[in-house]
């Protein structure tokens, strides 16, 4: 539940910003159902390696935010289409993958310096981000068990469709070819009628 809590309302302001900008490439390439599963498998992954981490290295931190999962979705449509161009306001035209180098760049530099835990969810964000689209490339899309828990809930309640009655009867018997002669007659027999 960490990726639903956050520490303030500019933390909340400032990751919304970011999720609305990297959502909305996002959906360019792929659907609404993949962003939500690419948000909520990179929140998981990122929440994972946090607590791994912190048990193996002995410390105590908090984790709160949902950076690490909009780093996953983020850095998974810049991993896909890296040269994407983006207009930043004061900067002007970049390409998508100097944004994300970028971003990744600052954690690292800042991991040691401060919030080292926060910083580290960001990078296994990232992490789960570029594995995800280099997974999908080879035809594996690891938010497919999310989106069927999504239609799962979202169907709880509502009366399932019936499907309309769809047997092929085969007609078994050799069929029978008429002769020019034959067919001329029918054809008199119908002009007739």
């Amino acid at each position: 539940t960490y990726m639903f809590m956050h520490a303030g309302f500019l933390h909340l302001l400032f990751n919304m910003m970011v999720l609305h900008f990297a959502g909305r490439l996002f959906e360019t390439y792929f659907t609404q159902k993949q962003l939500f599963g690419v948000y909520v498998l990179g929140g998981l992954f990122s929440g994972v390696v946090f607590l791994l981490s912190f048990i193996l290295i002995d410390k105590d931190a908090t984790l709160v935010g949902a950076s690490g999962a909009i780093m996953a979705v983020l850095i998974a449509v810049a991993t896909y289409a890296p040269f994407m161009q983006i207009r930043l306001m004061l900067i002007g035209v970049v390409k998508l993958w100097h944004v994300a180098f970028v971003i990744v760049f600052l954690d690292l530099i800042q991991m040691p310096v401060d919030n080292s835990g926060g910083h580290l969810a960001h990078l296994a964000g990232a992490l789960f981000g570029f594995l995800y689209i280099r997974l999908l490339q080879k035809g594996t899309d690891l938010s497919k068990g999310i989106s069927k828990i999504q239609e799962f809930v979202e169907n709880i309640g509502k009366p399932k469709k019936k499907t309309p009655f769809k047997k092929v009867h085969v007609n078994k018997q050799k069929s029978t070819s008429f002769t020019a002669q034959e067919k001329n007659v029918n054809q008199k027999k119908i002009d007739d009628i």
